[in-house]
């Protein structure tokens, strides 16, 4: 059974450049492979020694921003400054996003009544959900049950690539859940026999843990006072011997998240 998947990148990820658009950019990055992989969560993490590089809050606004299909955008994203170059950043194009995906979509709710509820769903009115769970502004998954009157129910997200949830973290200490992978080029090559050890962990959700520009996960741990021995089950490289001086983080998620896919899919295949 394939576990959930959670990427842990610090607020100082885009401290490397001062124009926005780049900045833009690499998080668009981190969006797309988390879009392509199917992961299931992002968290951003507040690097302690880098608070005046602290991004968190615009990095999440992007990622956030991708991943909400354009018809509700507006709902839940009103002008702003640290969206001015989103359209630099390819779409992600997940199941979620497409409009023609059929009877299930994502929706807004945008008015509760006493016994229910209306939910903007992106077509020409919005659709009665029956239901008296859920709150104003709240985004839900709804299926389609009848079109003469646009009528709607809640349901569980259908499937690992209906999207990413994205959160702000106080420190790196606070992302270490589940099953926790970090990122180093001195860890272990990344293969079969890492995915063999997750697997019999039974786990139901792996983090990576991916550093800064400058910095390295292990330099991140110890600002908070831990060893990268202690904090993780798992220390891998998904570069070996790397032909730079230094991989950045959006190549090694890219790069991490390949190697970690084929070999998950060839124990999986192997069942």
């Amino acid at each position: 059974m394939r576990p959930e998947i959670q990427l842990a990148v610090p607020s100082s990820f885009t401290s490397e450049t001062a124009d926005q658009k780049i900045k833009t950019y690499k998080v668009g990055l981190i969006a797309r492979a988390a879009a392509v992989f199917n992961v299931n969560r992002i968290a951003v993490y507040r690097d302690a020694k880098h608070a005046a590089s602290d991004d968190s809050s615009f990095i999440s606004s992007i990622l956030q921003y991708m991943e909400t299909p354009q018809y509700l955008r507006k709902l839940l994203f009103p002008r702003a400054k640290d969206l001015r170059y989103v359209g630099v950043v390819p779409p992600l194009k997940t199941p979620h996003h497409v409009l023609t995906n059929g009877d299930i979509r994502d929706g807004i709710v945008i008015d509760v009544g006493t016994d229910r509820a209306w939910v903007e769903i992106g077509l020409d009115c919005p659709a009665l959900l029956r239901t008296t769970k859920v709150r104003k502004g709240e985004r839900v998954t709804v299926r389609i049950f009848s079109r003469d009157q646009l009528e709607v129910e809640a349901i569980q997200k259908p499937s690992a690539d209906w999207g990413y949830s994205v959160r702000m973290a106080d420190s790196i200490g606070d992302v270490l859940e589940g099953l926790v992978v970090s990122t180093s080029r001195h860890g272990e090559t990344m293969g079969p026999q890492v995915i063999d050890k997750i697997k019999r962990s039974g786990t139901d959700l792996v983090t990576f843990i991916f550093g800064a520009p400058n910095r390295g996960v292990e330099a991140l741990l110890r600002d908070v006072g831990l060893q990268i021995e202690d904090a993780s089950d798992f220390i891998v490289n998904a570069i070996p011997e790397q032909g730079t001086e230094t991989v950045r983080t959006e190549e090694a998620i890219m790069a991490t998240l390949s190697v970690f896919n084929i070999a998950l899919h060839q124990e999986l295949e192997a069942d």
